[in-house]
């Protein structure tokens, strides 16, 4: 039965290969570099790759700890369809102006909340985000797509670790087994030669991960846009990248200065 089912993960991502324009790939991937430089690699694909394999487990400790968390216009309209309310009303009711000036942010704003309070958002009975399918990009980017975490990741030239987050905890307990013994593991990263096809060229799959890298950093509208550019109807699911983001870790646990560079204590 697992085989059954890697057999079939491992196609999808082929399938979205096999769909992908060459050459407007080329200009796409031109304009993801101005987006997010080369220079953040392999922390932007790799923090992508983590976000795609840590599971949330609403445990609710970031929308506790957050002291401000910033909402896009289309945050607001996402979240107000959601809720049955008009953005204006929903604006008015849930958002103040945002701490930097327009000429910074555009027209982003900021929740409203009490200094030390949890996100308005936050359900203790759930326990956690109420509107989990609809929060803010920042949310959805956090922890490891966050623009501080890729700064950081650059500087010190290894990922981030994230000691109170028990997505995070599990995630890298999982990479220790798969470093230890990935042969022996069946949820593991697949082999190149289990996801790779002779036709298939490896940056392709490389292109698919930034791309829903660029999904979770700048939002669902940017990258549908560089999703129609290669040919694709829409950016990618989760599941579709998911082995892709396996093969990725797979090859940074090859590296030699891996135990340093993801920070792994078995």
């Amino acid at each position: 039965m697992k085989e059954h089912s890697l057999h079939n993960e491992t196609a999808l991502p082929r399938n979205l290969a096999m769909q992908i324009n060459a050459e407007r790939m080329s200009a796409a991937s031109r304009y993801m570099d101005e987006m997010i430089s080369k220079g953040f690699e392999p922390f932007f694909c790799g923090n992508a790759a983590f976000h795609l394999l840590a599971r949330c487990r609403r445990c609710g400790r970031c929308c506790k700890e957050e002291r401000t968390i910033a909402v896009s216009i289309e945050d607001c309209g996402r979240i107000a369809r959601h809720l049955g309310k008009s953005r204006k009303k929903f604006i008015a009711e849930f958002t103040r102006a945002h701490e930097l000036s327009s000429s910074r942010v555009g027209n982003a704003r900021m929740l409203k909340k009490a200094m030390d309070s949890p996100c308005p958002f936050y359900d203790q009975d759930l326990p956690g985000c109420s509107i989990h399918e609809v929060k803010p990009q920042v949310c959805s980017a956090a922890l490891y797509l966050t623009k501080m975490n890729l700064l950081l990741c650059k500087e010190n030239r290894r990922f981030s670790v994230f000691p109170n987050c028990p997505a995070d905890i599990e995630m890298r307990e999982q990479l220790i087994a798969w470093r230890s013994s990935p042969k022996n593991d069946p949820a593991g990263p697949q082999s190149p030669s289990q996801i790779e096809g002779p036709s298939i060229d490896m940056d392709v799959y490389l292109f698919l991960l930034r791309l829903k890298g660029m999904e979770i950093y700048y939002g669902e509208e940017t990258a549908s846009r560089l999703a129609r550019m290669i040919g694709l109807p829409k950016t990618p699911g989760d599941d579709e990248i998911r082995p892709i983001a396996r093969l990725f870790v797979q090859r940074l646990l090859m590296d030699d200065d891996a135990e340093e560079m993801l920070q792994l204590q078995p």
